[in-house]
């Protein structure tokens, strides 16, 4: 179990402050020390981080099962594109539009879950997921079809207007375009993970709990579970549909074939790997993803390039046999451990010290 702020000792507190200070640190100089197609694959990661923060809080904390956020994703990432591109908003309230599009459409998927659950659900949200691109194609003149859209702003270039791609600008020369869209990102998902921890330790997070350990029982106890259910599908909903559009400015194009049934099961990879029902579980996740599908398989052997699906697979069993709480469980093993052998170790000087008194 983990420990609360106020049960922490001193000597806790200090580790963990110095924990996060040195991830601050990391993150701060990392698009600094790395070339341009890193730091772009980095703000990927942050897409994907993001939209699995929502997924965990609606089937980690709330236990409704969903295959269908990588569709969420996609209606974020095309919501602003087509404000960017074919509205003319800024980057900003197109990014905040497509959470709150996102939000209506989480609360009108989540209406079904007031009546069906667990292996149900997951095939209704499963159907949205694949009909997503689908739907995607049938509108080319607003959404590109299957070519795509690229987002595009009006810029003067030489003397006359054009849409041209959008570019993220420093607005000082001692950081390049990319450094300046990765500190952006970064704010962004920083903040979504605040809100995220805010809303699991306020009184809604423990009805989200108990929603999930015993819905009989938090009904019983006051726990109004039908509207905690749509809210918190619909913020979950939001949370992707903010990962989405970081996806969409970073890559500056949108297609349906980036919101398939895979990127789902990516979303779901991504929490279970990190620990489900953890707040950093999904960044970590996100992180080891990128690691392997970014760093890693490129380097492997062009003989092995085919079969990084089965390898990733194999990897994801050994890790859920071994550590079935991600690695957050695993992180929260070694502490319990630790403590309980420095208890020990306490336990045997009380013990010596009692005869020589």
């Amino acid at each position: 179990m983990s420990t609360s702020a106020h049960d922490r000792t001193p000597q806790q507190r200090w580790v963990r402050g110095g924990t996060w200070l040195a991830v601050a640190v990391v993150l701060l100089i990392v698009p600094t020390q790395f070339p341009q197609f890193r730091v772009e694959q980095f703000c990927s990661w942050m897409a994907l981080a993001v939209a699995a923060c929502g997924l965990n809080l609606l089937t980690g904390y709330n236990g409704q099962i969903s295959v269908g956020h990588g569709a969420l994703y996609g209606v974020g990432a095309y919501t602003t594109a087509i404000l960017i591109t074919k509205a003319g908003w800024p980057i900003l309230p197109s990014a905040v539009a497509a959470a709150v599009v996102c939000f209506v459409v989480g609360v009108v998927i989540g209406l079904p879950a007031l009546r069906i659950k667990g292996l149900y659900l997951a095939l209704v949200t499963l159907a949205v997921a694949t009909l997503f691109p689908l739907v995607i194609e049938q509108f080319p003149g607003l959404t590109g079809g299957g070519n795509g859209l690229a987002i595009t702003s009006p810029r003067l270039y030489r003397g006359v207007v054009r849409d041209k791609p959008i570019v993220f600008e420093s607005p000082t020369s001692a950081l390049a375009g990319d450094q300046w869209k990765y500190y952006l990102f970064l704010a962004a998902t920083v903040l979504c993970f605040l809100l995220t921890r805010n809303l699991v330790h306020s009184r809604m997070g423990r009805s989200l709990v108990a929603i999930r350990d015993n819905e009989t029982a938090a009904e019983v106890s006051g726990v109004p579970v039908a509207t905690v259910k749509i809210l918190t599908f619909g913020i979950s909903s939001a949370l992707a549909g903010v990962g989405g559009a970081i996806f969409a400015l970073n890559n500056a194009r949108v297609n349906p074939s980036s919101f398939t049934i895979v990127v789902s099961i990516y979303l779901l990879v991504a929490v279970v790997t990190g620990g489900a029902a953890s707040i950093v579980g999904p960044a970590l996740g996100a992180v080891l993803f990128g690691v392997f599908t970014d760093v890693v398989s490129p380097s492997l052997p062009a003989r092995l390039q085919p079969a990084t699906p089965v390898i990733l697979g194999v990897l994801l069993i050994v890790l859920m046999l071994t550590a079935p709480g991600g690695l957050v469980g695993i992180a929260q093993t070694f502490r319990s451990r630790l403590a309980a052998r420095r208890l020990r170790s306490a336990g045997d000087g009380a013990a010596g010290a009692a005869p020589a008194a």
